[in-house]
């Protein structure tokens, strides 16, 4: 009987402490972690606080360490670096308790977009391609309790999607679903997306997270953006709508002795469309593992290196934990089995440099579609399943001091190169998962999509977060598509190639931030339709408008 009671009271004992321990883990991790304020992010979406910050950083006020080559970035510890009230915070505070809990309101964003013809656009998010009107909303709060943080933000749409194709449209558009969509390497990307009158609301850019230092790990749905690339992302983008992921990343560089680091592992679930072509794929959601590496050594200030890597997999096809998280494997195919499986990855390596007496950067990405047999096959053919993109920025000085021209340039390939006749790669973004590269019917990456080309050109007056200036695009669409299916001696070199001109200009008014851009778009030989393709040529105009308010509480 003593014994028991003996065992009792060790029990007893032992719950006690426990209780004690946990309470010690609780009141450690609030108050004596280190952890930083700076778990609050700026959204992929907002393209104009983006480039804001890009441009304070080629103006000097903000430390080239920060590469803001991995987005989402903490707005907290962007604004540290320099006086921000002319853009009045991002967020209201409705409780700060000595900075270990605080609670923040976040801007109320409205987004408008209007396309008089036919579909154009790309980085908008949970937008669709559609014509006519369709109107974003985004609003919600910031939570923080010591290493605990949880931003919820939201996202609705309306879009009208009316049916905009002819009968001719109907038929070029059938034949090109059905190369990109019905072959072995296929694609998610509907020519008419969803319903009319079509409304989806969102997790938008939504995270839980808990931050310790400069790590954070959690669940998110924010849309990502990799690499330096400002018009165009060859990996990952803002495209399409966020997808639920995992992530562990960094919260600000981290300082080494051979220089700052930065980066970001995710596992998350993307999704297909209701598309009738895709209706004949495989109906399965697919796992996509990802990560992205950036490096500045110490002895190059303002330059930046990075790796990104992805692969992505049907759900039912997922065996063991290698599946799960096949990022380190070998990059030549001889040492792996990746030509056994049924998954697709993709990987490219950027660089970026930064002039600071010259206000100037240049940066550029090279990418792969498709790994390299061996080392021997990558030095032979490097181009083989590339895609690339660069591009600069330099800004003028002009009439006062706090006023500057900002000129910027910027090209993106991701067409096949020349020796696609003799070792064709396939088109970017479309492999051996049916859906291709896409979550909800449009690509993660580049938004001018599998094959298309684009140079973009901008001339601006900058002041602030104040911008006034034009733009002048090219954007070519699918020319594999062109070059396998349509050309020939007669119809040589009359590819779809969409023309633009616009102005685009940024105000803030107190709090209230507006952002506009408004283009003419020629398409020429809409939709591939040339004139001796059994259909007749076909040119189009189409107006494009979008205009965008943020309201800042604080």
């Amino acid at each position: 009987m003593g014994k028991n009671r003996g065992d009792s009271a060790i029990l007893i004992l032992c719950e006690n402490l426990k209780v004690e321990f946990v309470k010690y883990i609780l009141v450690f991790s609030f108050f004596y972690v280190p952890f930083d304020a700076s778990s609050q992010t700026i959204p992929v979406s907002n393209q104009l606080m983006q480039d804001y910050f890009r441009i304070k950083q080629l103006q000097g006020e903000i430390d080239s360490s920060i590469s803001l080559n991995v987005r989402p970035v903490s707005i907290v510890f962007l604004e540290k670096q320099f006086d921000s009230s002319e853009i009045s915070n991002s967020s209201r505070d409705i409780f700060n308790g000595s900075d270990i809990f605080i609670l923040k309101i976040l801007p109320i964003t409205i987004d408008q977009q209007f396309n008089s013809s036919h579909s154009y656009g790309w980085n908008d998010g949970l937008m669709i391609p559609s014509k006519g009107y369709q109107q974003y909303v985004s609003a919600g709060f910031f939570f923080r309790a010591g290493p605990l943080s949880i931003q919820a933000q939201p996202e609705f749409i309306y879009a009208s999607n009316p049916e905009y194709l002819s009968d001719n449209d109907k038929v070029a558009s059938d034949r090109y679903s059905s190369y990109i969509s019905l072959n072995f390497y296929g694609a998610d990307l509907p020519a008419f997306y969803e319903t009319r009158d079509f409304t989806k609301v969102s997790l938008g850019q939504s995270s839980v997270r808990i931050n310790v230092g400069p790590a954070s790990i959690g669940l998110s749905n924010e849309n990502l953006w990799w690499g330096p690339g400002r018009r165009t992302s060859l990996l990952m983008s803002n495209n399409a709508r966020g997808f639920k992921h995992v992530t562990l990343n960094t919260t600000r560089p981290i300082t080494t002795s051979i220089g700052a680091v930065e980066g970001q592992i995710i596992g998350g679930r993307l999704e297909n469309s209701s598309s009738a072509f895709n209706l004949n794929k495989k109906q399965d959601w697919r796992y996509l593992s990802g990560m992205v590496f950036n490096y500045q050594p110490k002895w190059i200030p303002g330059l930046s290196l990075g790796l990104t890597r992805v692969f992505q997999i049907y759900n039912t096809d997922i065996d063991g934990f290698n599946d799960y998280v096949p990022l380190f494997q070998p990059f030549e195919k001889k040492r792996t089995e990746e030509d056994s499986k049924l998954r697709d990855q993709l990987t490219s390596i950027f660089a970026k440099l930064i002039f600071k007496e010259a206000n100037a950067e240049i940066y550029a990405e090279f990418a792969r579609n498709d790994h390299s047999f061996n080392l021997r096959d990558f030095i032979q053919e490097p181009q083989h399943s590339r895609a690339y993109l660069f591009g600069f920025q330099k800004l003028i000085a002009a009439f006062e001091n706090d006023e500057h021209f900002l000129i910027s340039a910027e090209i993106s390939q991701l067409s096949q190169p020349l020796n696609r006749s003799i070792r064709s790669a396939g088109t970017w973004y479309v492999h051996n998962i049916n859906q291709g590269y896409t979550n909800a019917g449009e690509v993660l990456g580049a938004g001018i999509g599998p094959g298309g080309n684009l140079q973009n050109f901008e001339f601006s007056w900058l002041k602030g977060i104040r911008k006034i200036g034009i733009q002048f695009e090219r954007y070519q669409h699918n020319r594999d598509y062109y070059q396998e299916i349509l050309d020939s001696g007669d119809v040589y070199n009359q590819p779809w190639v969409d023309l633009s001109a616009g102005v685009i200009a940024n105000w803030n008014f107190k709090k209230l931030v507006a952002r506009s851009r408004v283009s003419g778009v020629q398409s020429f030989n809409y939709l591939w339709q040339t004139g001796i393709n059994d259909l007749p040529q076909k040119n189009q105009f189409n107006f494009h408008a979008n205009l965008g308010l943020s309201y800042y509480f604080k």
